[in-house]
């Protein structure tokens, strides 16, 4: 990650605040005596439509491998049991925070077909979504040393398949089909960021925890020694590991250093004006 990451902020959805001035508009209605009165405009809400997506988007590399077909047809093949555990991570267990269903099927050429969507509760507004209905196909017999032999699992394969298609709808292992796995320094960009998110002092109750601890440090600095000291501790260091799992937190507690250090500088400033008066 490079160094202009170290304070960039994940985008989030957020109220927008009601300034004074923004507050002063209303809409008026009439009460019984004639004379309008003030009625608060309803607030507004930006919503990001790519939260789930950039939640979902990023594979890790230990979850993947490559493979080649017939005609030399070369891509990444995504381990099915990682993309259930990132749905249950975002949304909660199979069948309670997400799931899927099974719409139609057929045979043909030796293929079976089976259409299938997946549903899943929005996690800011708790409303059941879904996805759109996509197809997953698996031949009916392997083939192994030139003998042919029904294969039990290709219903199995055919469901996987097409929930593979609809999670791709939200996000899920974009990257992949975005040829973004193509890069080297991607995969060890992504290999880092898994790394960092197993760490247990970068799950988020320890980043909550040390967000608090650093404000309870900071609150007992008096001058720019101090925050400079507080800094030092280990701090920088630990905010660039955040960084790569959380740039928002990251953002937040470069941010209190930031506050800190303009009230400092302040204070020293209406003490010197005091001097000089």
């Amino acid at each position: 990650m490079s160094k202009s990451d170290t304070v960039v902020p994940d985008t989030e959805t957020v109220e927008t605040p009601t300034s004074p001035a923004a507050s002063a508009k209303t809409a008026s209605s009439k009460t019984e005596s004639g004379k309008a009165t003030a009625q608060p405009e309803p607030e507004t809400r930006r919503i990001d439509t790519m939260f789930l997506w950039n939640r979902l988007k990023r594979t890790d590399p230990k979850a993947t491998k490559p493979f080649t077909r017939s005609g030399g047809f070369r891509g990444t093949q995504i381990d099915p049991t990682w993309r259930f555990q990132m749905m249950t991570e975002v949304f909660g267990p199979v069948g309670k925070g997400w799931g899927y269903e099974q719409l139609d099927w057929t045979i043909a050429e030796r293929m079976i077909f089976i259409c299938a969507r997946v549903w899943y509760i929005d996690p800011e507004t708790r409303e059941k979504c879904f996805t759109g209905p996509q197809w997953g196909g698996t031949e009916m017999v392997r083939r192994r040393n030139g003998i042919e032999a029904p294969d039990d699992e290709c219903f199995k394969m055919s469901m996987t398949d097409a929930v593979g298609k609809c999670l791709l709808q939200i996000g899920l292992a974009a990257d992949v089909y975005m040829g973004q796995f193509d890069d080297s320094k991607y995969r060890e960009e992504s290999e880092a960021f898994y790394a960092a998110k197993s760490n247990p002092a970068l799950q988020p109750d320890a980043i909550e925890a040390f967000e608090a601890e650093v404000k309870q440090r900071l609150s007992a600095c008096l001058d720019l020694d101090d925050l400079e000291e507080v800094w030092r501790a280990g701090v920088g260091t630990r905010l660039r590991e955040i960084g790569t799992v959380d740039r928002a937190a990251q953002h937040r507690i470069t941010g209190l250093f930031a506050q800190k250090k303009a009230e400092i500088l302040k204070r020293e400033e209406d003490g010197d004006d005091r001097e000089a008066a």
